[in-house]
């Protein structure tokens, strides 16, 4: 017999007034789950609470809000099940089904979650079964969340340490947002469509830039003191920005390398030896096909050939931290023109500055300056107060070179970094 708060597997198909037929569907699930219970790692024990008594009603709301049965039951690892926990019922809308099983070491055994329609299984690390949480960018599984709303559900992520790998976007009838958790899992964030169409980037825009200095760990430390970055040491990457960004010990003057967009990778490649650059081989990553190259002028840059899903980055991007313009000085623009108009199709408007000029339409906004000694790119960061930043500067072994002034599009400063590097800081 029973206990009185117990639940009979099926009893838990019907109301107290209208009896139900058993549902063949719920009874094969509960048949699998009670299967794969028993091959749970030693000592761990499923839980039997399977929540309060749904109704008819709610039994198929339940099912109908899946977006598809899954195939297998998702039983993720992770460092801190605890934490993970926590984390998920406060920023993926989890619900803990039941009591997790703890060992005797303490640590968390197995865990049941209810989430996005279904279910997941949850577990600290058994290194002598080979089970470890994932390493940084180092993910072999997806997990798909269906929600009601991606945007939403998205920012909680977010602003809760989850590192984002895509934007939201629509695509296939649906919105999706793409994100790391803090324990290394993978989550693609899918709800319905809203209309709003993502722009995807255009050829002759900056997707990529990666910071050259001669010590990384010096730089990562000084602009995480200034501009807030969190810098992935295993991958190269600052993780907290909308655009991408690498920081890498490269020797010579310090600089930023662009990575531009482009069409069609075999074109851009004919279009460079055309107009007196050096390409060198293609390269395959996750965001493209990536060809490195030097112009006519001796500069590194590259050029890759985006997915349909990359998103175009801001105008003027206006999130402490990030890029949101980027000046090149050259000693002949004349020569910059004729070369970047041909490979990347950019046009020109004469800037505020003698020699000065602005690229039309790019994103981010971008500008060179001629008759300099030599070639440099100088990027502007964005920051919520310029005063602090400057203060930062200082304290980090930088150097303030013009002190913030009013300018008619922000308040802007120039500075160099503890290694060297040039930068403008902007406050809009």
């Amino acid at each position: 017999m029973n206990a009185p708060n117990a639940f009979d597997p099926f009893t838990v198909l019907a109301t107290a007034d209208v009896p139900v037929s058993p549902d063949a569907d719920f009874a094969r699930r509960l048949r699998t789950r009670l299967e794969r219970g028993l091959e749970l790692p030693e000592g761990v024990t499923m839980s039997t609470d399977i929540g309060s008594a749904p109704t008819a009603q709610t039994l198929t709301s339940e099912i109908q809000t899946l977006a598809e049965r899954p195939g297998a039951l998702p039983y993720l690892t992770v460092s801190d099940p605890a934490a993970a926990i926590e984390w998920y019922v406060a920023h993926l809308g989890a619900r803990l089904r039941g009591e997790p099983i703890v060992m005797d070491d303490g640590t968390i055994g197995h865990a049941e979650l209810l989430v996005g329609g279904g279910v997941i299984y949850l577990a600290g690390e058994f290194p002598d079964l080979g089970l470890r949480a994932p390493l940084p960018q180092s993910v072999s599984v997806s997990l798909m969340l269906t929600v009601t709303d991606t945007d939403a559900t998205f920012a909680q992520a977010r602003d809760g340490g989850a590192v984002v790998q895509r934007e939201p976007y629509e695509d296939h009838g649906a919105r999706t947002g793409v994100i790391v958790d803090p324990f290394g899992h993978r989550w693609m964030i899918t709800g319905p469509m809203t209309g709003a169409k993502v722009e995807q980037i255009h050829r002759g825009d900056i997707g990529y830039c990666s910071l050259w200095t001669t010590d990384v760990d010096r730089a990562a430390a000084f602009y995480g003191s200034v501009l807030g970055w969190e810098f992935n040491a295993a991958t190269g990457q600052v993780t907290n920005l909308s655009h991408r960004l690498g920081i890498y010990s490269v020797p010579g003057d310090p600089t930023m390398l662009c990575v531009y967009a482009v069409d069609d990778i075999d074109s851009a490649r004919a279009d460079i030896i055309a107009a007196g650059g050096t390409p060198n081989q293609v390269q395959e990553f996750g965001f493209g096909e990536l060809l490195d190259a030097v112009d006519n002028q001796g500069v590194a840059f590259s050029v890759y050939r985006p997915t349909a899903l990359d998103p175009r980055p801001s105008l003027n991007a206006t999130g402490h931290g990030e890029l949101t313009y980027m000046t090149f000085y050259t000693p002949d623009s004349s020569r910059l023109r004729d070369f970047y108009g041909r490979v990347l199709g950019w046009t020109f408007n004469g800037g505020r500055v003698d020699d000065g000029w602005e690229v039309e339409g790019m994103h981010p906004m971008t500008g060179f300056v001629g008759g300099q000694d030599r070639s440099v790119a100088v990027p502007m960061w964005v920051v919520d107060d310029i005063e602090v930043a400057v203060q930062r500067v200082r304290e980090g072994g930088g150097t303030v070179i013009a002190e913030p002034s009013q300018q008619p599009y922000a308040i802007t400063a120039e500075c160099l970094d503890d290694q060297g590097a040039r930068f403008y800081l902007g406050q809009y």
